[in-house]
């Protein structure tokens, strides 16, 4: 196990790690924490972003394992996935890979709750019609219904395909950090996409990229049937704010906070937060 993994687990608590398999060809990093004291309460699964790192998560997770059984799932396109043969990387199948793992969890009709982080939204909300146990809310932090992927971007993932080359990640993070990230704002974002630029497997990250390039959500919100807190951060430019408040208006049963920014919705602000709605469900 990573000591990384052990430091966000909070004191006398337990963390273990597996690779659970998902298809005959595909096996997903999954971390499960338990708090020290068994208080009965619901648990948490939680599907990152697009080969974000368990590190920008940490105060979150440290804060809500204090209390919640917490299982943190790594998607198809992170480096730590195990793919014999091209595998896809496409949303769908990405939503039907945290089916898989949910049904290996054994978790139970209700008794947990579904969160996601950018296209970890994107993920469990197309997955949740796949779903055999439903679960008694959702949350969406910083939601991606659609992928702004300039053209030319995704002209260069299908041209470099198959490489693995250092200078891609520093160009990555280049571009982001000075035409898409407003810096002043919102530094933590820079932080964040730095780390998981970084930590990713640059031939899965593009597989990905021109998989999900034309994707939209829109067609899926009307089917999600539990109720739903979408945290917002409005001085992010990486996540569409009019977006967000598309998907509120959608959703049927919906509830939205606004954090502002990566600092305070990555803190344990949000934390505190995503407790403090957990008290109110029925």
């Amino acid at each position: 196990m990573n000591q990384d993994t052990i430091l966000f687990c909070h004191e006398g608590g337990s963390c273990s790690e597996q690779m659970v398999a998902v298809d005959n060809y595909t096996k997903l990093r999954v971390i499960s924490y338990s708090p020290a004291f068994q208080k009965g309460n619901i648990a948490i699964v939680f599907v990152g972003g697009l080969s974000t790192v368990l590190e920008s998560f940490g105060n979150i997770i440290y804060h809500l394992t204090s209390d919640f059984p917490f299982h943190y799932i790594e998607t198809r396109d992170h480096s730590s996935s195990q793919i014999l043969g091209e595998g896809h990387f496409d949303i769908e199948t990405s939503g039907l890979d945290i089916a898989a793992v949910l049904c290996k969890l054994e978790l139970k009709e209700s008794e947990y709750v579904l969160m996601g982080y950018s296209l970890g939204v994107t993920v469990i909300a197309d997955g949740f019609r796949h779903l055999k146990v439903k679960p008694k809310q959702m949350i969406f932090m910083e939601p991606t219904p659609v992928f702004h992927y300039p053209k030319w971007t995704i002209k260069l993932a299908k041209a470099t395909q198959g490489l693995k080359t250092m200078p891609l990640k520093i160009f990555a993070k280049w571009y982001i950090h000075n035409f898409i990230i407003d810096k002043n704002a919102d530094a933590e974002m820079v932080l964040i996409s730095a780390k998981a630029i970084d930590s990713c497997d640059p031939v899965k990250l593009k597989k990905t990229m021109v998989a999900i390039a034309d994707y939209t959500l829109w067609d899926k919100l009307e089917s999600i049937e539990c109720p739903v807190l979408v945290i917002a951060a409005t001085k992010d430019k990486f996540h569409v704010h009019d977006e967000t408040l598309k998907m509120v208006s959608m959703l049927r049963n919906c509830s939205y906070i606004d954090l502002e920014t990566n600092q305070r919705s990555h803190s344990i602000e949000a934390a505190e937060v995503i407790k403090e709605n957990l008290k109110k469900m029925p």
